[in-house]
């Protein structure tokens, strides 16, 4: 992993406190970097969304809309959001309380995804 994808993924990470979990993995699931505010098992977390987005591509692929960008979710104690790109994915996940800036938080992900896509 490049120092600079994790100056620029901490950077986000601070740049974002809302967030209790941010996780970079490659499409398959693999981990490419993590944080998260309490030991979760980070593996299981990209392996899961990794399943979700395959699922969301053929679906999207069904509807004839295009490819799939970004999922997100509302579960009950606050929301989840994985950003897609063709190498690789963003998870980020907060708490209930954000609900007013979701809209923000979700354009940072995506911002980090681009960079993301330019180092890897």
């Amino acid at each position: 992993m490049s120092e600079e994808l994790v100056n620029i993924a901490s950077e986000y990470r601070d740049k974002i406190p809302e967030l209790e979990g941010l996780l970079i993995g490659k499409l398959d699931g693999t981990q490419i970097w993590a944080d998260t505010l309490t030991d979760l098992n980070h593996e299981f977390i990209l392996s899961s969304a990794s399943v979700v987005a395959r699922a969301m591509k053929k679906l999207s692929q069904s509807i004839e809309k295009g490819e799939i960008k970004q999922i997100d979710c509302e579960v009950e104690k606050g929301f989840l959001t994985i950003v897609l790109s063709n190498k690789a994915m963003v998870i980020g996940f907060f708490g209930e309380d954000t609900r007013s800036q979701l809209a923000i938080i979700q354009k940072n992900l995506r911002m980090l995804m681009r960079k993301i896509d330019d180092i890897i």
